[in-house]
């Protein structure tokens, strides 16, 4: 059951990921706007539309800009009816069809569907599927896999007989419902749409998912261990007998997901110390570990943990010198340690009824892009790389709180951090002033292969921060440049930056611009939208990527010359 009256301004702020995708259903230089291909817009429907159905269902909302104006649509009748009907006509099994909503003056195109129970097919054009913010192409084989083993081997899609609405906190339901876009009111509509319950002739039959995140009371759980274990160590190794050295802190956190998560934040940031070591680089009070890297640490623990297995639930240890989170549950098949370690956003989920409902409370980030933004909190705190384990059937994160250098002068430091270099680029200049190093060890010290390392250190040598190495290639040693931070060295503009980075790839993306200028993801996004309006960029239609437009030669400075 479907509900055609979305609460669209929950999702008319957000940004685009793994369950909402906007579109602007008009093109051409402002002020000479006209209505883009009838054709163009059917086929974009069927796709995102199938790629939200053969995933974990998702809306669509066509007329609204990438920079959030709402700007509609100008169709007749007839083309209107063309477009809201695609999901019925062009995807076998049919999916809902869209609807029209008003919001500010402006008539927007909605589009809402569900996860698909089997593969959707786009007639003609194969099997796509949401990954994050992307629509890639599968196979029916690889999809229908997907979903088979989630029915089989998912804890959470299993039905409970004789529970009611009674069990579930109603107050937080009503919350996640509003979140969602949808009725508050309507409690039993938002479950089922969501696939948290399921009605079997006249009852309303709630899965474990829904326990798992709405539960009135830890009893309502029936789980010995779906709670939260919180561990000190006193030391950097745990020692036992008469030398035991391990504290539990009680008492341990039980109840639904949110307040267990809630909590835990509560309880484990009032254990995480200040460091000097941070303040010495940053000159201000910062935590051991990033709060964002060990809340997500924690988040995804949660979420994505094997429930089947009751034996053992989710502990946090805190030593010395790191801080480990422990989650029962092997990686899906589809996963590896290899794939996460590359900060690939690999979008799969144990559990993705929890996680979606998890998202939209802003308790998590969508599937696949917490552990990439881990690895980037660390790093950009110039702290070793996060360490992923599996150990006997529990997945294991490690964050470690000694900086990969200390010392260096405070104005040296100062200095690299406001330079126009990604987080990378900025770690080996703060660690070798005037010093050199060679390309295997920035290799290491930012857990890089050897291809972009490469292209990091070329760009830093064409933007005047190193020297050119005597002997290229692999065990190049590079020079930093001892003019490097005087007054009169002046900084480089980074737009040579994102050019040499543009004619490494030929396309650049959100992430360029923000190693480049050092700006928020909204502030990049905003500019790139600027920079798209003027004809500097163009965006290619279905991807989150920018090539050089008719301004791009002239924005980038003419006669730059590649080196």
């Amino acid at each position: 059951m479907l509900m055609q009256h979305l609460d669209l301004n929950a999702y008319l702020r957000q940004e685009e990921g793994q369950f909402f995708e906007r579109k602007s259903l008009v093109h051409g230089a402002p002020g000479h706007k006209r209505p883009r291909n009838r054709s163009e817009v059917r086929d974009q429907v069927a796709q995102y539309l199938a790629a939200f159905a053969n995933a974990d269902g998702g809306v669509l909302i066509l007329g609204q800009e990438d920079d959030r104006t709402l700007t509609g649509h100008s169709y007749p009748a007839d083309a209107l009816e063309d477009i809201l009907s695609v999901p019925e006509r062009r995807l076998t099994p049919p999916q809902p069809r869209g609807w029209i909503q008003e919001v500010d003056g402006h008539h927007l195109l909605v589009f809402s569907v569900p996860s698909a129970a089997q593969a959707v097919m786009v007639h003609g054009d194969g099997f796509p599927r949401r990954v994050k913010d992307e629509v890639i192409q599968d196979s029916e084989v690889a999809i229908n896999a997907i979903k088979r083993r989630g029915q089989v081997e998912s804890y959470e899609s299993d039905l409970i007989p004789g529970v009611g609405l009674d069990a579930l906190d109603s107050e937080l339901l009503r919350a996640a419902a509003k979140s969602a876009g949808l009725d508050p009111a309507d409690l039993a509509g938002f479950l089922l749409e969501r696939g948290l319950a399921e009605i079997r002739g006249p009852d309303l039959l709630l899965r474990k998912a829904a326990i798992l995140l709405f539960a009135r009371n830890a009893k309502s759980l029936d789980h010995p261990n779906a709670g939260l274990r919180i561990f000190k160590v006193d030391g950097a190794q745990r020692l036992t007998g008469a030398r035991n050295n391990v504290s539990e802190v009680k008492p341990r956190l039980e109840g639904n997901l949110p307040h267990i998560i809630r909590m835990a934040y509560d309880r484990i940031g009032a254990l995480i110390r200040n460091s000097e070591r941070l303040h010495d680089l940053f000159f201000k009070e910062m935590p051991e570990y990033p709060t964002f890297a060990w809340q997500e640490a924690l988040v995804n623990a949660v979420a994505h943990r094997d429930y089947r297995e009751t034996g053992r639930g989710v502990e946090v240890w805190l030593f010395s010198d790191r801080l480990e989170v422990r989650s029962p549950g092997d990686l899906l098949p589809t996963v590896s340690l290899e794939s996460l370690r590359n900060r690939r956003q690999v979008h799969a989920s144990r559990n993705p009824r929890v996680t979606r409902v998890m998202a939209e409370l802003g308790l998590m980030r969508e599937q696949g892009e917490g552990v990439p933004r881990i690895f980037e909190e660390m790093e950009s705190s110039w702290l070793p790389m996060p360490e992923l384990a599996l150990e006997g059937g529990l997945f294991v994160l490690t964050l470690r709180n000694t900086p990969v250098f200390e010392g260096g002068r405070p104005e040296w430091l100062a200095f690299v951090r406001n330079l126009p270099l990604n987080i990378r680029q900025q770690r080996i200049l703060a660690k070798n002033e005037h010093g050199s190093f060679r390309s295997g060890e920035y290799q290491a010290l930012n857990d890089l292969d050897r291809d972009q390392a490469y292209k990091d250190l070329r760009a830093m040598v064409e933007g005047g921060y190193l020297e050119s190495p005597e002997h290229p290639g692999q065990g190049a040693v590079y020079q930093v440049k001892v003019s490097l931070g005087h007054p009169e060295s002046g900084r480089p503009d980074p737009r040579q930056f994102l050019r040499i980075r543009m004619e490494d790839r030929g396309f650049l993306k959100n992430q360029d611009y923000r190693d480049c200028f050092g700006v928020t993801r909204p502030a990049a996004t905003r500019a790139l939208a600027g920079l798209v309006v003027g004809e500097v960029l163009v965006r290619k239609d279905g991807t989150r990527t920018y090539q050089a437009g008719p301004g791009w030669e002239a924005w980038t400075g003419q006669g730059a010359k590649r080196a």
